[in-house]
């Protein structure tokens, strides 16, 4: 594409039948915004710079757009903000946006800031019409067979493109039109300048319509080139949670798909959720309802059971995740066994072959290579030397009520059943500690660290208590 293309994105509108204090196009669909998702798309033709439109939650569009300014597919475009203060209408958003537009840009390409399946493959054909025609205008449009909601193109008899018509606008006849629009535009930069402060607001809405441009065009004698798109889904937008949730069913049977042609087995596509930005090793089984979140990392040859969370994570090649575990920005080394009901929150940092059980819970850990924690443990801000068994019931205590401690475990310990070891402490390779115990003091290489009560039986006790069996209770 032409290094004079740039890009406005429409990003202003609240998207009232979102139901939602969240503007619009920071809804996600796999994974990603629809922002990013038109941003993407758009940046696929190379433009100059980007000016995004915001209007209500300008504060959350900038914080998202700080988020993405550093990944790879922005990289040399410059990204502005404009903002329209006051809602009134798309052609309003437009002229607010061309005039964040470089003087010598040629081309400008409108985007609506909520079409979350877009791909800059879709937006391809329409960038070589408009040039190939060195026409004034391209107008983006689609075939739809249930147009309900959507503006129609209105054409002549020879077929040339006369008008947009919204619907609330269109007549009985003009409802029947199955030609939609997309809200895509392509153009001359002289032309939007020429066009936008024309438009009016005689209307249905009271707004001032980006469509408009369409006749402003045919009035004045400008050309319009008009590209009929055969795929709905690129270019229909997302109004309500029902549309959006419709069209990730789409994108993630696309995902999954992909995954499936890559070698990996989905045990039921259907019920499997993965996000854009997973990376999925081919051997790899995903059970049934499980969820791969944000930028997570499946090696080769791993087994995921269903009902397994797992976000911002790396799972190394030939490991075991059971049944119902959540993992959380953490890393799972080659070949570990974690779950089932396991929970590894962010921070946690496991080596080969480690053996993480039901229900044990880790946060902010390191565990070397063959560290067992089988049963019913909660390790935090801790670090676990190799081939050290956690028995079931221990705590790393490591929270005093107002600052977190570490607990340092050397290798090839042996940490009893019920024992609390309260932060900060260390207890020395080799080292046994006995069931029970509370250990407040460092524990030596090699020795055996013991600290609870002495046990004391009281004989009689019970009678003196008159504790006895009741006996049944006669009906």
């Amino acid at each position: 594409m032409s290094s004079s293309l740039e890009i406005i994105v429409l990003a202003a509108g609240k998207g009232t039948r979102m139901k939602s204090q969240m503007p619009k196009v920071l809804h996600r669909l796999c994974g990603r915004t629809l922002l990013e998702r038109v941003l993407r798309a758009g940046a696929a033709l190379a433009p100059k710079k980007i000016v995004v439109v915001a209007g209500y939650g300008e504060d959350a569009l900038r914080k998202e757009l700080e988020l993405l300014r550093d990944q790879a597919f922005l990289s040399g475009i410059e990204v502005e903000v404009r903002v329209q203060a006051e809602q009134r209408g798309t052609g309003h958003a437009a002229e607010i946006g061309l005039a964040g537009v470089s003087a010598n840009a040629e081309l400008v390409l409108v985007l609506p800031g909520d079409g979350p399946l877009l791909r800059g493959s879709d937006l391809q054909p329409l960038a070589a019409a408009v040039q190939s025609a060195g026409a004034e205008l391209g107008v983006l449009t689609c075939l739809h067979p249930n147009p309900e909601g959507f503006g129609r193109i209105i054409r002549s008899e020879s077929g040339a493109v006369e008008a947009i018509v919204e619907e609330k606008d269109c007549s009985k006849e003009q409802r029947g039109i199955q030609e939609i629009n997309t809200s895509i535009y392509l153009g001359r930069r002289s032309f939007f300048a020429k066009a936008l402060p024309t438009l009016e607001s005689k209307n249905a809405q009271g707004e001032l319509y980006l469509t408009d441009v369409v006749k402003y065009a045919v009035q004045n004698g400008c050309s319009v080139v008009t590209v009929t798109s055969d795929d709905t889904a690129p270019v229909l937008g997302a109004n309500t949670r029902h549309e959006l949730s419709q069209l990730e069913a789409l994108r993630r049977h696309e995902i999954n798909r992909a995954w499936m042609e890559a070698g990996v087995t989905l045990e039921d596509p259907v019920n499997t959720y993965i996000d854009e930005d997973v990376e999925i090793g081919p051997d790899t089984f995903i059970g049934a309802g499980t969820r791969l979140r944000g930028r997570t990392i499946i090696e080769n040859n791993v087994r995921i059971e269903g009902l397994s969370l797992i976000q911002d994570s790396h799972i190394e090649t030939g490991s075991h995740i059971r049944l119902s575990c959540e993992i959380e920005r953490s890393k799972v080394g080659a070949e570990c066994d974690i779950g089932p009901f396991a929970h590894l929150r962010p921070g946690s940092f496991l080596w080969e072959k480690v053996k993480i059980g039901n229900f044990v819970e880790t946060k902010k850990v390191e565990l070397h290579r063959g560290v067992k924690a089988n049963h019913l443990t909660y390790l935090g801000d801790a670090e676990v030397g190799g081939g050290t068994n956690i028995g079931a019931g221990t705590i790393t205590c490591n929270y005093d009520g107002l600052r977190k401690h570490q607990t340092k475990i050397g290798a090839a310990c042996f940490i009893g059943s019920n024992t609390a070891l309260v932060a900060p402490v260390e207890v020395g390779s080799g080292a046994y500690v006995g069931a029970g115990s509370t250990i407040t003091q460092s524990v030596p290489g090699g020795a055996l660290g013991v600290a609870r009560g002495a046990q004391r039986n009281i004989e009689g006790w019970a009678a003196r208590k008159k504790i006895t069996a009741r006996e049944p209770e006669q009906s």
